[in-house]
């Protein structure tokens, strides 16, 4: 009787304590790499009994209860098998700038204001707990908290960005830390430092002009002129998920309102089907699973490129499992009969197989945390972005090899596929830092709601927000009080000085008398 009694009382606090609450899930960017993380903890949010509303590009295709999919497909162009090679590599940080802060930020916030789903629900009188959105160069949707009066949460699909160190207080001290768009250790030379901090200082500032400044004037027009200041808003922010952790990204100082969830995408892995378990059937070592992401397709690469990678392939005693259609391939090219291809491939449950041995990949953010908790060491050939970084890190670990796109021959990349496959230590690092990936208090998506519940129930969390934030950047870094230091030094000197030269001057009254 006791025990049922216990259960009862447990049942009602589990019960009162994660009641149903209304939640606005925000994401206008028009990248699946980056709604995938999204996705999962807005369906882990329904799933744990909440009301769910989702504005986004990729409405779901299974119903989930209290999961309500507001669809602005086809309001902006899908950055997914949407570009090309020359459209993305070898590009300045002023250009790569350009591309986060106007193509994905400022011209997206104007497209997804002008569709008529986010007019109508602008003009709804519905209510909200908490909103969800992403971090990255979409300020525009803070205002819609603002809007609901309800707290704001946002979430980043990579390493955090430079311009989010002041709205959180977060320390991105740039002689260890090494900024997104860097491809450094957190052990930099002197060179490395002086880059390191002159792209996050250039990051911070570009952000401001040319992201900010122009992103809470159009939210302006949609809202309303009331509006606040964006930067105002992003100040008063509850909660900040981020895909890292430690284990695989650089360790840093963390306030408690910016918490590492990477691999939250990552769901359980599932058997594979009869397709692809005949697929990985092989006589071979083992399988390689080449995939270069969602942006751009294998088959629109140099034809020589291709074709080195083909032949460096055709000499290892593995079977590979390539991403990709095989007629879509520019003509001419040789196949080897050791390459499968395939238009769409489970990845997680691929990766996961024991048969895998080697995942030659661009290097993504999600695709890179995969591998990872499945153990499969990485050949990373960067494109783009944080791709150069997330393989930097890999190899420095120990579990990853880089070779850039430009310097791919059969020779180079024969021996960096057989320096990979041949050398046992790869794998045995990739499994230590799996084992260091999983190994945590609670899985991602529980923290994750964990701590979206926890923003909910105490009406935004003012506590957990630190109170550097609030501070000017000279008080932050102490530069007033170190003025005031040195002008009171400098007085005390000049002070001193001065009386030491009147006390020289001063004729001398003691009279000397002769004899």
């Amino acid at each position: 009787m006791k025990l049922q009694l216990c259960l009862l009382v447990c049942f009602v606090v589990v019960f009162e304590k994660n009641e149903c609450a209304k939640i606005l899930g925000m994401f206008p960017f028009p990248g699946r790499s980056h709604y995938i993380m999204f996705r999962s903890l807005l369906k882990g949010l329904a799933q744990k009994g909440h009301d769910v509303d989702v504005v986004s590009h990729f409405p779901l295709k299974e119903n989930i209860t209290g999961y309500n999919d507001i669809s602005i497909r086809g309001s902006a162009p899908i950055f997914t098998n949407n570009f090309t090679l020359d459209l993305i590599q070898d590009l300045s940080y002023n250009e790569i700038l350009d591309i986060i802060f106007r193509m994905s930020g400022t011209d997206i916030c104007k497209l997804n204001f002008a569709t008529k789903e986010l007019q109508e629900l602008k003009k709804s009188k519905k209510k909200y707990d908490v909103v969800l959105t992403e971090h990255f160069s979409t300020d525009c949707m803070l205002g819609w908290a603002w809007h609901f009066g309800a707290p704001s949460i946002v979430m980043t699909s990579s390493e955090n960005f430079p311009w989010a160190s002041e709205r959180f207080a977060l320390p991105d001290n740039p002689s260890y830390i090494p900024t997104y768009f860097v491809e450094y250790g957190s052990k930099m030379n002197l060179y490395q430092r002086i880059v390191n901090a002159w792209t996050l200082l250039k990051g911070k500032l570009y952000f401001y002009l040319y992201s900010s400044i122009p992103s809470t004037n159009i939210a302006r027009e949609f809202f309303g002129d009331e509006l606040p200041d964006l930067n105002l808003l992003a100040y008063n922010t509850s909660l900040h998920l981020v895909n890292t952790h430690f284990s695989i990204s650089n360790s840093r100082p963390l306030v408690p309102n910016v918490v590492e969830v990477a691999g939250l995408h990552i769901e359980d892995v599932k058997p594979l089907d009869e397709h692809f378990s005949k697929i990985l059937e092989t006589d071979t070592k083992g399988v390689i699973y080449f995939s270069m992401g969602s942006l751009v397709l294998t088959e629109t690469y140099p034809p020589h490129i291709l074709q080195a990678i083909f032949d460096a392939l055709a000499e290892v005693p593995y079977k590979v499992l390539w991403k990709g259609t095989r007629e879509k391939f520019p003509k001419g090219l040789t196949f080897p009969s050791n390459i499968h291809f395939e238009p769409w491939i489970p990845q997680l449950d691929i990766l996961c197989d024991p048969r895998v041995k080697l995942f030659v990949s661009h290097g993504g953010m999600m695709g890179t945390q995969e591998g990872v908790y499945c153990g499969v060491p990485i050949l990373g050939i960067p494109l783009f972005a944080d791709q150069s970084l997330n393989i930097k890190r890999a190899e420095t670990a120990g579990y990853g090899i880089r070779i850039d796109l430009k310097d791919i021959s059969k020779k180079t990349f024969s021996a960096a596929l057989r320096k990979i496959l041949f050398n046992p230590r790869y794998t045995e690092i990739a499994k230590e830092t799996s084992e260091l990936f999983k190994d945590r208090i609670a899985s991602p998506l529980d923290m994750s709601i964990y701590w979206v519940e926890y923003v909910i129930r105490h009406k935004g969390a003012v506590k957990l927000q630190s109170a550097a934030k609030d501070l000017h950047w000279y008080q932050y870094y102490f530069l007033d009080v170190i003025a005031i230091i040195l002008a009171t030094t400098y007085a005390l000197f000049y002070l001193v000085s001065v009386l030491s030269k009147l006390t020289l001057r001063k004729p001398s009254k003691i009279k000397i008398k002769s004899s």
